[in-house]
């Protein structure tokens, strides 16, 4: 089994023995502020639990598939960085948003990987890079966790510890953008215009965090920047860094374009720092990770291995033969009409699950029309993961089996590059095959502790 049993099983013992409640565990009034105006009160009651080996191996694949992710263009296409975003369906003018703002530039390391567990291990579902990655906050729902005695003891005995994610997120800007660890940045959160008024609350909220690390952070939207005296300024301050969450294909368009114009030109002149460039997204979309399980083969064994075992198959929906998990070939739409029910359809640039499509969620005719209209472009075809469930306390102190899916960050300030896990987790009653939290009251948020050294 994957991800700590024998952690997970001596921790459920506790629970059952103490016959603890949800609320117990987790009351409401322990909820971090800023989690409670992101999510409310819908908090998973007790962590993921990960072991020493099981945490070193996750990081370890992790780190290989961003190597691996980032060499494509290279391998594939001679270096040239807008034949590999065409390759994974960009449009021309995303394209050249990509070329001209990350071309030449090292990829940032700082995202985030979305995963399910199955029997043999974590498998990668997405991996986000850039700052617009979300879900930081869940990290602090150790600390609130931790204050129950039943963990904290728990914790304490079997050397379990998690990141600092909030703290980490903000140690990887200054590092990215070139300050020095103890400096006090003003930092511009930029959302787009139309996603600012839903989360201007939490975002203050985020902000009043972010001062207890040095980061005088201001949310705003791009539209009310403006730029003058050679500085951006936000809220009537000048601006160190503007941490950018909006999404390069909102800039791509003609309106998008007008609005991101003056903010790119000024981090040309040197006017303000950018976290992250807008062009890292070229490695988000999941055509790169098709790219990427199809091409395994072409780099070091080692490596080669890793990505073949942590990335299920997965391969743009082009019309034509393509290469099976097993070696053998098979026509593209003959495969995905025959095997609907271990296959996933999705978009290939759009986040948050909008557009997932899951085959054995879909009728069969109904299936087979998708397949046909994802052949002509801008959609991939990957192989079904089948999470193993979690135990979790309900709110009557009953443990009921939950679906975990992992968002595992990558931070380059962090030890070994990792910034921590927050999860969504959802009954497994629901049967819901796509775990959005922002749209699904079932959804809960949680967090992950690892053992910090291998036990005795």
């Amino acid at each position: 089994m994957a991800f700590g049993p024998s952690l997970t099983e001596l921790y459920l013992h506790r629970i059952r023995t103490g016959g603890f409640t949800a609320a117990e565990l987790l009351p409401p009034t322990r909820v971090p502020p800023v989690i409670e105006s992101f999510y409310r009160h819908r908090c998973l009651a007790r962590p993921l639990f990960l072991d020493h080996d099981e945490h070193s191996r996750l990081v370890g694949d992790l780190a290989g598939v961003h190597e691996a992710l980032v060499r494509l263009p290279d391998l594939l296409f001679g270096g040239d960085l807008a034949a590999f975003a065409r390759a994974v369906d960009l449009s021309e003018e995303q394209t050249d948003l990509v070329v001209r703002t990350q071309a030449g530039r090292p990829v940032t390391r700082y995202g985030r990987a979305d995963l399910y567990a199955d029997e043999t291990g974590p498998k990668l579902l997405e991996y986000n890079i850039g700052s617009t990655v979300g879900l930081v906050e869940a990290g602090l729902l150790n600390e609130a966790l931790l204050e129950h005695p039943v963990l904290a003891s728990f914790a304490a005995e079997h050397g379990l510890g998690f990141p600092d994610t909030v703290g980490e997120c903000l140690a990887s800007l200054r590092l990215e953008v070139g300050l020095p660890p103890d400096s006090t940045p003003t930092v511009a959160m930029v959302f787009w215009p139309d996603d600012f008024p839903d989360n201007e609350e939490p975002l203050r909220r985020c902000a009043q965090l972010h001062r207890r690390y040095g980061v005088d952070t201001i949310p705003t939207h791009l539209g009310l920047l403006t730029y003058r005296d050679g500085r951006v300024w936000a809220d009537g301050r000048p601006v160190d860094v503007i941490y950018r969450c909006f999404l390069l294909q909102d800039a791509a368009t003609p309106a998008g374009r007008a609005l991101v114009e003056p903010l790119l030109t000024a981090a040309e002149r040197g006017e303000v720092r950018m976290f992250t460039p807008l062009g890292c997204q070229v490695y988000s979309s999941k055509a790169a990770l098709a790219l990427l399980s199809q091409h395994a083969g072409l780099f070091e064994p080692e490596l080669r291995d890793r990505v073949r075992r942590f990335v299920p198959w997965t391969r743009v929906c082009r019309p034509g033969e393509v290469e099976l998990d097993s070696g053998d070939r098979a026509d593209l739409r003959e495969h995905a009409i025959g095997q609907r029910e271990e296959l996933t359809l999705k978009p290939a640039f759009r986040h948050g699950g909008s557009g997932v499509l899951p085959g054995w969620e879909t009728p069969p005719d109904e299936w087979a029309a998708r397949v046909d209209e994802a052949l002509a472009g801008g959609w991939v075809l990957q192989r079904r993961v089948h999470p193993q469930p979690q135990l979790v306390p309900a709110p009557d102190g009953t443990l009921t089996p939950y679906t975990l899916n992992l968002g595992v960050f990558s931070m380059p300030a962090a030890p070994a590059g990792y910034g921590g896990t927050a999860l969504r987790a959802a009954p497994v009653a629901r049967n819901v095959a796509v775990l959005g939290i922002y749209t699904d009251p079932s959804v809960l948020l949680g967090c992950a502790m690892h053992q910090l050294a291998p036990a005795q």
